[in-house]
């Protein structure tokens, strides 16, 4: 549905109003282009990245100031034309019509009695394409969504700013699909009204202060070798990440089109393979009216010619604003002149909350050359998945943030950095998406994906239990009581999920994901559901709500015993393989007179396949901790460092930089940067040393 937009012929803002509630920026308007939305086959033709302008002037004397800004989409600005994080990355996807971040506070120098500002805006998650995930599911149907847009507030200035706006060559950009820029175009010279659109109905909450800020980037030199001589090359960045590559050219013929596609991987034929990180698994045409037939990550760049840049006047460069990739390889036609090792780059960028190292991470020490290498390629693992807020279950086909994945990782992610910041913002995520209805969903932001939850917008329960279990966690480790505040969100969805299970049994979950031998899916349901009970229960202990904390362990108490009723036997949790085994006797789900009977299930079930793992994304990390919490920390350490499938250093020995999604290898459709098995690392940094 398009809506008109009332456009004006000097955007005026009163840049200097400050709100208690919101900061300067809340009482602005958003600008924007107002070009009419797109929302079918249209969105993939040409449209221009808008770039906005406007002059303002400080009072004599005043030599420093504060920029405030907010954008929904992804968006960076300037005061002298050199962009600061000009690829907008540092923008948060968020529930837009409940919260948006302000996310750039910045503090400028000035020397010029009138300065002018520059704003430029992609695409982001605000306006993704109409793509349809595995050919049927439409994100853009669900999420909050409209043309990039943008506030702006700047201290101590007194007149009012008027936005302007004109057209980049950045003719396209797409978050799953990538950039494309034309370099023989100038940027439009003429520069026209902005215009006050509708933009994202969220309240503006200013990203805090205290966070430990970026991470320096991360940069690798690729390789660069000639696939066909003349035509195509092949970069190799010698390991797996998440980047925005930069790519130097010898110029071409102006209009030469050069086009870059990224993967995991290499085909037989040294091309690059794109199918694990294919947006949405669309590789046959089924992404919908004007979809690409295979929605890989590419960039395009055509060339300017001699002098088209600020670089010598032989030299043209590319780097891709508004997106980023997860690739080690790419591959590059249409440049015949790609300059050689050393000239094409990636640079690593990761979420803001990454810059400092946690203690355990910091007095990390192995010998062992196999715990550092599972370790680093953790880390890398980690880190390449946090890039828009979202703790992502794979940075490149989905890039959702899933509570499960949480659920198995959020221990390993706190034990290597400060997530104080990045794991608030995931839980008021969660909390905006559940605030009409009480359910929490599968992931945050939500996308419209609800498997074998309760029907309607409701994710499964262990995927929900990612809220608690983030409460505990910024509690337990940074006695960050602010996590607290999202106590209502528990208790509600305690209160509804009980209503509706009065028998204290969940049947249905996803279970334990990926487990080549996992336990059936009542277990794992109904165990994270005693764990999500027993955790509300302590908060509200915690916050002397005693009629609360009375309530919920009743239920704890009832839940238990169901559990035990219907899946324990004998010490046999279900069907007593690890996955089974490890949930019942890590939750404390197994009576106690059945604990010692349990423990030698698990130790058989674990010698049965010569201490490989046949556990699940939560089962693994439960199978580690109980065992080395009990006093075998023998038995972990060979499922650790187990040679051989299934197992990490299978995944090593197999080439990989980053953890695979599955234990199993794929080259055709799972992600090889996947955080979901990254439990392991939660081991190494607390008992591998």
């Amino acid at each position: 549905m398009k809506i008109r937009l009332a456009v004006v012929s000097a955007l005026v803002i009163a840049a200097h109003v400050v709100l208690a509630n919101g900061g300067p920026l809340a009482a602005l308007p958003w600008i924007g282009d107002g070009l009419p939305d797109r929302n079918g086959a249209d969105w993939y033709e040409e449209d221009p990245a808008p770039e906005f302008k406007a002059e303002f002037v400080l009072p004599p004397g005043v030599t420093e100031t504060k920029i405030h800004f907010v954008c929904a989409g992804f968006g960076s600005f300037s005061l002298d034309g050199s962009y600061m994080n000009p690829d907008g990355l540092d923008t948060l996807w968020t529930p837009y019509d409940k919260t948006v971040y302000s996310t750039t506070t910045r503090t400028i120098r000035v020397t010029d009695a009138t300065n002018t500002v520059f704003v430029r805006l992609g695409n982001g998650f605000y306006n993704l394409p109409p793509l349809r995930f595995w050919g049927h599911r439409l994100f853009r149907e669900v999420v909050a969504h409209g043309r990039p847009c943008f506030k702006m507030a700047i201290d101590g200035v007194e007149r009012p700013l008027e936005w302007k706006w004109r057209k980049t060559n950045v003719i396209r950009n797409s978050v799953y699909l990538g950039t494309e820029i034309d370099a023989t175009r100038p940027e439009d010279t003429e520069w026209k009204p902005a215009v006050v659109v509708k933009g994202p109905k969220g309240k503006i909450v200013e990203w805090p202060s205290t966070h430990p800020g970026m991470i320096s980037p991360d940069v690798h030199h690729g390789t660069a070798r000639w696939l066909k001589e003349g035509e195509v090359q092949v970069v190799d960045f010698g390991v797996n990440a998440s980047g925005v590559p930069e790519f130097v050219f010898r110029s071409e013929a102006r209009g030469t089109r050069v086009e870059i596609v990224y993967g995991e991987r290499l085909n037989a034929d040294g091309t690059v393979n794109v199918l694990t990180q294919t947006a949405g698994q669309i590789k046959r045409g089924n992404g919908g009216p004007g979809a690409p037939h295979v929605a890989c990550q590419r960039d395009v760049y055509i060339c300017g010619g001699r002098g088209a840049t600020a670089l010598p006047s032989n030299v043209e460069s590319f780097t891709p604003p508004f997106t980023w990739h997860v690739f080690r390889y790419a591959e590059i036609r249409g440049a015949k002149h790609l300059l050689g090792t050393g000239d094409a780059t990636r640079t690593v960028r990761s979420m803001l909350s990454l810059k400092e190292k946690a203690p355990a991470a910091k007095a990390f020490k192995t010998e062992n050359k196999d715990l550092a290498a599972i370790h680093e390629m953790c880390r890398r693992t980690f880190q390449a998945n946090l890039i828009g807020g979202v703790q992502s279950d794979c940075p490149g086909r989905e890039r959702l943030g899933y509570g499960g994945d949480i659920v198995s990782t959020y221990e390993a992610y706190m034990l290597n950095w400060d997530m104080r910041a990045i794991y608030l913002k995931i839980l008021q995520d969660f909390a905006d998406e559940a605030s009409d209805d009480g359910w929490l969903t599968e992931t945050a932001p939500y996308v419209g994906i609800a498997v074998k939850g309760e029907g309607g917008r409701s994710g499964p329960v262990s995927w929900a239990l990612a809220v608690p279990e983030l409460i505990d966690g910024l509690l337990r480790h940074y006695n960050e009581t602010k996590a607290l505040d999202f106590y209502p969100v528990c208790t509600r969805y305690i209160r509804q999920l009980a209503a509706k299970h009065p028998d204290g049994l969940i049947p249905q979950c996803i279970g334990d994901h990926e487990a080549l031998q996992r336990a059936p899916d009542g277990v794992t349901a109904t165990a994270h559901w005693y764990r999500f009970v027993s955790l509300t229960a302590g908060f509200a202990k915690r916050l002397g709500r005693l009629d609360d904390a009375t309530e919920f362990a009743a239920l704890a108490a009832k839940i238990k015993a169901a559990f035990a009723a219907k899946y324990v036997k004998d010490g046999i949790v279900a069907n007593g393989t690890q996955s089974a085994q490890a949930i019942g006797l890590y939750l404390g789900l197994v009576p106690q007179d059945q604990v010692a009977a349990a423990e030698r299930q698990l130790v058989k079930a674990i010698e049965e396949k010569g201490y490989g793992p046949t556990t699940g994304i939560f089962s693994t990390r439960y199978m580690l901790m109980y065992l080395s919490e009990h006093g075998r920390v023998d038995i972990a350490r060979k499922i650790v460092l187990h040679k051989g499938f299934p197992g990490w250093l299978h995944m090593l020995e197999r080439g990989a930089t980053t953890l695979w999604e599955t234990w199993k290898e794929s080259d055709n459709v799972y992600s090889n940067c996947h955080p979901m098995f990254g439990s392991v690392d939660e081991w190494i940094l607390r008992f591998g040393k």
